[in-house]
């Protein structure tokens, strides 16, 4: 019976009408085939998972407007209907003349239309109807080829907890299971296809999940005070032991995150590479040498393909690991004794090696030559909806992230952008841009800044400060820039309906500095979680920059001016760099103003400017700006990992 019901939600869009409970019935699938060993289909079903909810829904709005839809796809609108009934819905449908009038009404083309000037509208749930799980797995290993080959993409996927479906948000949150962490794409991908799963639980997950759930809540409670009641000194005292308490709250919810992947952690890092094309070879050909020393192992003690995967991954990153984290590695990936111990030898001969290589660079100063500088590809996290509230891009702060709900969203994303995307990146010029500024107008404090920032930096942008702008003007004056940034309470989604951004066409990069302006929201009991990124990623938005959770003013207007200003070139280049100016004065009274006797310009201080947007929220995370975890860790970027060459030029980065 039940092997039947999960055919049935595979089959169309069964499973979207069905709702929370499909994906339910699919994570239930998720564990029981893994506790049975067939991982490989528990990954399908992972997939299927984190993709059946309300994606769908907001791609059907997309697809339902008149040009977005080709009329040969009306009949099959019908079809799924038909297929999608039940044996009840068929035996009534005989009787039902509305119904039959209905499927006889969309089954006929619409003439009408005019689809010759309108973009098609991409499809991207590249599993429906897909009922073997293996067949599913093949199909995705397929489209994981096709992905960037920069990319390292790992999936996360939180074990079924059928409570949370009639829960409301805090209790899903809480509420603990197993995490799922499936790595799809890694740099051995092309000779090793198949996906790894990893899972992990233990007795320290009840309290993980029960401390990430109240982060958010406890900054609720610091920053949601009346200003008349803290005007003592013992009151103000008493805010920033506040604070400080929550600070240190975070700082060990990201401790024991780490913990609990151990020693897995390290996954969790993009491939290395390097711009200069002699360091490149050399890191290019260290790469190869312990691969190929992984391979000879491996081929000697006969292991399986997912742990020579997992081998050459710490091997390549060897350098990072402790002795502690080698040994408990090789445990984990042979209970033979004498295999755990030759493996441990070979990873670490390999960190010897590489420790003398990095000493003797070091050491050569007679032709100028300098330690390596080494970057690291993007890595693409695809988190499952009841995890999106953990701090996954503090992990690896040296990391580049960009966050996606489903790996058929970041497949539909890619397939749009595919022509513009180069050695990992989405390539943008961000040359025009308009600005939504307190539109409620009781925000004046960040106004004050925000205008300054506006004025000072990019004066030819549209700007639209303390008024509330129509649906009109949104739709046609902003989101038809090249960027777009909203600055004031939550998402701004207060101003338009999401279904009604879901049916444009936006090629824009989104900001949205406001509290909780990227999270997750569940609209009640028995509902899937929503957010504001899932409308934008439906109308084609490549990227948004966001927030998880309620954030200070004045620290937030810091950190926005801070990636605006590192990652979009001022309308003149002689202004003064934005790390120049004199913070006091901007803040508490809007003026900007040099912080010391000179004065150089943005043209003066090159590597002011960044081309890649997730180096600049990885600067963020890493507190160069601000240094308290309650500013910093709410920040997170979605859809694809773009890069500004209208700062810098891509670099033309070596072939692997």
């Amino acid at each position: 019976m039940e092997e039947n019901i999960v055919q049935y939600l595979l089959q169309g869009n069964v499973a979207v009408n069905a709702g929370p409970n499909a994906k339910e019935v699919f994570l239930d699938q998720v564990e029981s085939e893994y506790n049975d060993g067939n991982i490989l289909k528990s990954i399908f079903y992972q997939v299927r998972a984190l993709y059946q909810a309300s994606q769908d829904r907001y791609f059907q709005i997309e697809s339902s407007v008149c040009g977005n839809q080709q009329p040969r796809d009306k009949p099959k609108l019908a079809e799924q209907l038909l297929l999608g009934m039940n044996d009840w819905e068929k035996d009534n449908l005989k009787s039902n003349k509305l119904m039959q009038l209905a499927l006889e009404k969309i089954s006929i083309p619409n003439t009408n239309c005019n689809t010759e000037d309108k973009p098609q509208t991409v499809s991207c749930n590249f599993l429906q109807n897909i009922i073997d799980p293996l067949e599913g797995v093949r199909k995705i290993e397929e489209i994981c080829q096709q992905l960037p080959k920069e990319w390292t993409i790992l999936q996360l996927c939180k074990g079924p907890r059928t409570e949370t479906t009639f829960s409301v948000f805090r209790q899903i949150q809480e509420l603990d299971s197993n995490i799922y962490v499936t790595l799809l794409r890694h740099a051995r991908s092309r000779e090793y296809a198949t996906p790894i799963c990893l899972r992990f639980s233990g007795p320290e997950q009840k309290g993980l999940f029960k401390k990430y759930a109240n982060v958010a809540n406890q900054l609720k409670q610091c920053i949601n005070v009346d200003p008349k009641e803290y005007n003592t000194k013992e009151a103000k005292k008493l805010y920033w032991d506040m604070l400080y308490e929550l600070d240190q709250h975070i700082a060990q919810a990201l401790k024991e995150l780490k913990n609990f992947f151990f020693p897995w952690s390290f996954l969790f890092t993009g491939q290395p590479y390097t711009r200069s094309p002699t360091e490149a070879a050399l890191l290019l050909s260290k790469q190869r040498k312990a691969f190929a020393k992984v391979d000879d192992f491996c081929n000697e003690y006969h292991w399986e393909s997912q742990e020579r995967v997992l081998l050459s991954l710490t091997a390549m990153k060897v350098e990072s690991l402790s002795e502690l984290e080698i040994h408990k590695i090789c445990a984990l990936l042979t209970s033979n004794g004498r295999e755990q111990s030759s493996a441990a030898k070979l990873l670490l001969k390999l960190q010897t090696a590489s420790a003398e290589a990095r000493e003797d660079v070091g050491s050569d100063t007679s032709n100028g030559t300098k330690e390596p500088s080494i970057h690291h590809y993007p890595c693409i996290l695809i988190v499952d909806e009841r995890l999106d509230h953990f701090f996954w891009e503090e992990l690896n702060v040296q990391q580049e992230y960009c966050r996606v709900s489903s790996l058929q969203c970041l497949w539909r994303l890619h397939t749009l952008y595919r022509e513009r995307i180069h050695s990992g990146y989405l390539r943008v010029n961000i040359t025009d841009g308009g600005c939504l500024l307190n539109p409620d107008n009781n925000l004046p404090k960040t106004e004050m800044r925000m205008r300054c920032f506006f004025e000072f930096w990019l004066p030819n942008w549209l700007k639209k400060v303390a008024q509330k702008p129509t649906q009109d003007e949104l739709l046609n004056d902003f989101f038809k820039r090249s960027c777009y940034v909203y600055a004031g309470h939550g998402s701004g989604l207060q101003y338009i309906q999401g279904k009604h951004i879901a049916r444009q066409q936006m090629n824009c990069v989104v900001f949205l500095f406001g509290c909780d302006s990227s999270r997750m929201q569940s609209n009640g009991l028995y509902s899937e979680l929503v957010g504001s990124h899932l409308y934008y990623h439906a109308a084609k938005c490549p990227t948004l920059v966001g927030t998880l959770m309620p954030g200070l003013d004045a620290n937030m207007d810091s950190i926005a001016t801070e990636i605006l200003s590192r990652w979009i070139a001022p309308h003149s280049r002689n202004v003064l760099p934005w790390q120049c100016i004199d913070r006091v004065s901007w803040q508490k009274e809007g003026v900007v103003k040099p912080s010391k006797n000179d004065m150089p310009t943005v043209a003066d201080v090159s590597p002011y400017q960044i081309g890649s947007l997730c180096w600049v929220l990885a600067r963020i995370h890493q507190r160069r700006t601000e240094p308290k975890y309650y500013n910093t860790v709410p920040y997170v970027c979605r859809g694809l990992p773009v890069w500004n060459c209208d700062v810098e030029p891509l670099p033309p980065l070596p072939n692997k």
